[in-house]
């Protein structure tokens, strides 16, 4: 594999974006309701958080649409909510495919998503090239590839980058045992607490 299946672009399914359409459809209506029906509040404070709120929910459509990873011969741009990243192929120290730490915490979230790694070892997810998506292992090594060949023939890693990425691993490894612990602790809590409910 080569450069050559270059340029590569990661949106957002059409039916994740139903999903957001639904969760604001619901949620928009519930909160505007909520703050028509406060009591003795002023009229210009309810005007005021309802703009508020429908430019969030207007934001929050405009920006997952917005959210996208592209690669191309120059390296990889990322979009996210709060801005673009974009990484030349020679900053890049590492690509790679990781078990999503936040995978449990809502129901269609990713389990295993990807991110690419600059010159000072901090990681950059990139958006959408996740399971939720696409073939992880397939994209992750198409970009791997374009990245070992158009990374220039100087290229080096970087070792405090290195040793950054490596801190990265543990703290993940960490977090997903934390996870692991907690949720093991509460479902011991529950069945002990049903179990004395029941011989009481």
């Amino acid at each position: 594999m080569s450069a050559r299946p270059l340029p590569r672009d990661y949106r957002v399914r059409s039916e994740q974006m139903t999903g957001v359409y639904i969760a604001v459809g619901i949620g928009a209506p519930g909160v505007l309701l909520t703050v028509l029906n406060m009591q003795d509040t002023p009229a210009w404070v309810k005007a005021l958080v309802i703009g508020v709120v429908l430019v969030f929910f207007g934001w929050l459509v405009v920006a997952a649409k917005r959210c996208s990873t592209s690669a191309d011969l120059k390296g990889i741009r990322v979009r996210r909510f709060t801005g673009t990243r974009t990484l030349a192929w020679e900053e890049v120290q590492d690509i790679r495919a990781a078990p999503n730490p936040s995978a449990h915490t809502a129901k269609n979230q990713p389990t295993v998503v990807s991110y690419a790694y600059d010159d000072a070892g901090r990681r950059v997810r990139l958006m959408y090239v996740d399971d939720n998506h696409v073939d992880v292992a397939r994209e992750v090594d198409a970009l791997r590839a374009a990245w070992e060949e158009l990374r220039g023939p100087d290229w080096a890693q970087d070792p405090q980058a290195l040793r950054r990425i490596a801190r990265h691993d543990v703290r993940d490894r960490r977090v997903r045992k934390t996870y692991f612990w907690t949720v093991m602790v509460i479902v011991v809590v529950f069945v002990v607490a049903m179990v004395s409910l029941v011989a009481d």
